[in-house]
């Protein structure tokens, strides 16, 4: 039985706000001020049931106001009853008592990060120059003067086209609606007591099945996979999936060619499994012969569901890629009692959205818990980032721009929603008590840490943070402990005020752009398209870098330092995702939970996922640096 609570909230779009990674990254490559254009597209669109006009003007017009945290508020919690009060505890109860069994020792020495990215291995921050800063300061008044009221205008008349109609019938569709989300509800309900053969992940075919490996981040994958673990050894059994055997194979040839000799024709002996997730008959034997899926295949809201609902079913663990944060909850509500009941973890986000964040949160309040015997109350991520922008990117995002209008229902701007947020949901059903509330910059700013690293250098809204703040408050909500209440402070670097005002306002060019149905065609012309992305030269010398300061209630407090020396959104997220569904598939010990069920990265696999990643490639120092 669902709980419902009267929830004050805000929310806001991940599949909007991830058309903000595309400015983050896409100019970094290029010089002049188109450059800056795109550098840094961080300012979030706000997407609940409000109409697309406030969408546009909240995001155009007052930028100054550019952040729409989720917010929710301390409340009481119905905590999950103990399985002591019940002599035959149900498997939702259990996994709200993690056995943790293996423990992550980071180092403390966290200049020895900031050295080996600034020393060792050179990396250079973005930076724009005096012309981007001075053509972005003289696009201000053009932007509002010209830009900004034809994109309002068209805007207008782009919703309308699609909406007005549903103006007159909209009684009638909340009434179907509402018979249909019943219906749904029940043949969900229906499916998870389906008795299925589930065979035992022990003797399955596979460790992971890679599925989607001819998309851009695919191909990395695969190219991590072979170099890393190698084809057809005991080291870890893998196999890749798709729709088309003939696209795979001539990617498989492709990527030989990239990797060099060594790898010409050894490739052509990794296991193809065909599979495509419009054709359910299909998906089974996909996930029978798998311990877990790794999926790239994307936008998810278009294409991820049928895999997800079947892994859940068939107790297969699943990974994947997306930031698309209310598709990932809208699974959790039809898919999480299938998973409980066949013991498949199902973890989201598993790439740059939202593992380094997620980690270094979960981290810092670990840290604080053991060494200070303190609960962390704030917690504050620094991110210094370059890195490029692929075209599967994009049209996630401009997908998602174009699914905000064309759904929309007008009974939303009036009908209350009362229902339990999927991320404050546990297991059991019940409201976590431990909540994540918003502190995140609307503007830029001088950085307001004390480290010595960023005494200089300014701040301002990155893209991700809202997104990072939900995962990463999932994790808090599922954490030891009860009543705990987390500020969440997140902000992307600049080396100077100029460099910051250009990113900010390419945020804000950007944008106005891309809700803008008469412009967005033109734009994309000059944009990547599916299955094109950074060029090598950019993944290698890309990086990503989260500083972290969290601080207990008593006052202690804890910093941290986690570096991914490639490309964060491509190169280090194929690498997350591998080494997340090698983690799930293989180091089931090692999870902080042993039931099914839907999870954040960092809520099952914290510190083994956090010890993969490290062996392979990422650097990590965690200290307490002022103790009560």
């Amino acid at each position: 039985m669902r709980h419902r609570h009267a929830t004050l909230r805000r929310t806001y779009s991940s599949h909007t706000l991830a058309a903000q990674y595309v400015v983050t990254s896409f100019f970094t490559t290029n010089n002049s001020f188109g450059r800056c254009i795109l550098n840094c597209f961080y300012s979030p669109m706000p997407t609940n049931s409000t109409t697309v006009l406030l969408l546009s003007f909240l995001l155009v017009a007052t930028s100054s106001f550019a952040f729409t945290p989720s917010l929710h508020h301390p409340r009481s919690s119905k905590m999950c009853l103990k399985s002591t009060l019940s002599s035959s505890t149900t498997t939702a109860e259990k996994a709200i008592t993690p056995p943790q069994t293996f423990k992550y020792e980071s180092s403390r020495d966290i200049a020895s990060v900031y050295h080996r990215m600034d020393v060792i291995d050179a990396k250079k921050p973005a930076k724009f120059g005096l012309i981007a800063f001075v053509a972005s300061v003289l696009s201000v008044p053009i932007w509002a003067i010209v830009l900004l009221p034809f994109t309002l205008l068209a805007s207008t008349i782009n919703f309308l086209y699609y909406n007005l109609g549903k103006l007159f019938t909209s009684n009638i569709a909340t009434a179907n609606d509402a018979s249909n989300n019943a219906k749904e509800e029940l043949s969900t309900t229906q499916n998870c007591e389906e008795n299925v053969n589930i065979i035992p992940r022990e003797e399955r075919k596979y460790d992971l099945i890679l599925f989607g490996a001819t998309g851009f981040v695919g191909r990395l994958a695969v190219s991590y996979l072979a170099k890393e673990y190698g084809i057809n050894n005991d080291k870890v059994k893998w196999a890749i999936a798709g729709r088309s055997e003939a696209k795979i194979k001539a990617t498989l040839s492709a990527i030989a060619q990239e990797l060099g000799k060594d790898y010409v024709g050894i490739l052509d002996n990794v296991d193809v499994i065909i599979a495509d997730t419009s054709d359910r008959s299909t998906l089974k034997g996909l996930v029978e012969n798998a311990r877990s899926i790794a999926s790239t295949v994307g936008p998810f809201q278009k294409y991820g569901s049928p895999l997800v609902e079947f892994c859940a079913k068939y107790g297969t663990h699943y990974a994947d890629i997306t930031g698309e944060v209310p598709w990932n909850k809208e699974m959790m509500r039809l898919y999480e009692h299938s998973a409980q009941q066949s013991g498949a973890k199902i973890v989201s986000l598993c790439g740059h959205d939202s593992i380094p964040w997620d980690l270094t949160v979960r981290y810092l309040s670990n840290k604080l818990r053991e060494e200070c015997n303190d609960k962390l109350s704030q917690v504050e991520c620094l991110d210094e980032l370059v890195g490029g922008v692929s075209g599967g990117t994009l049209a996630t995002v401009f997908e998602s721009i174009d699914r905000t209008i064309k759904d929309f229902q007008w009974d939303s701007l009036w009908k209350k929603d009362d229902s339990l947020d999927m991320y404050q949901r546990l297991p059991c059903g019940s409201e976590s008590g431990n909540t994540t509330v918003p502190d995140l910059p609307s503007t830029i700013s001088k950085c307001r840490k004390p480290s010595q690293r960023f005494a200089s250098k300014w701040c301002g809204p990155f893209f991700m943070a809202p997104i990072n703040m939900a995962v990463s408050g999932r994790s808090v909500a599922l954490s030891q402990g009860t009543n705990q209440t987390v500020r969440y402070r997140e902000a992307l670097v600049a080396e100077n005020m100029m460099d910051a005002f250009v990113a900010w306002w390419g945020t804000i060019l950007f944008g106005t752009a891309a809700i803008n149905p008469v412009l967005l065609p033109i734009l994309k012309q000059f944009l990547p398209s599916p299955g094109e992305g950074p060029t090598q030269s950019v993944l290698n010398d890309g990086f990503l870098c989260i500083s972290g300061y969290g601080i207990g209630e008593n006052g202690n407090e804890v910093e941290s330092a986690f570096y991914f020396p490639h490309d964060g959104g491509y190169k280090s997220t194929a690498r997350m995702l591998v080494e997340s569904s090698i983690c799930l598939a293989t180091d089931e010990d090692r999870h902080e939970n042993a039931a099914g069920g839907f999870y954040s990265p960092a809520s099952i696999m914290c510190d083994a996922l956090l010890d993969r990643l490290v062996k392979t490639g990422s650097s990590f120092a965690c200290s307490v640096c002022k103790s009560k």
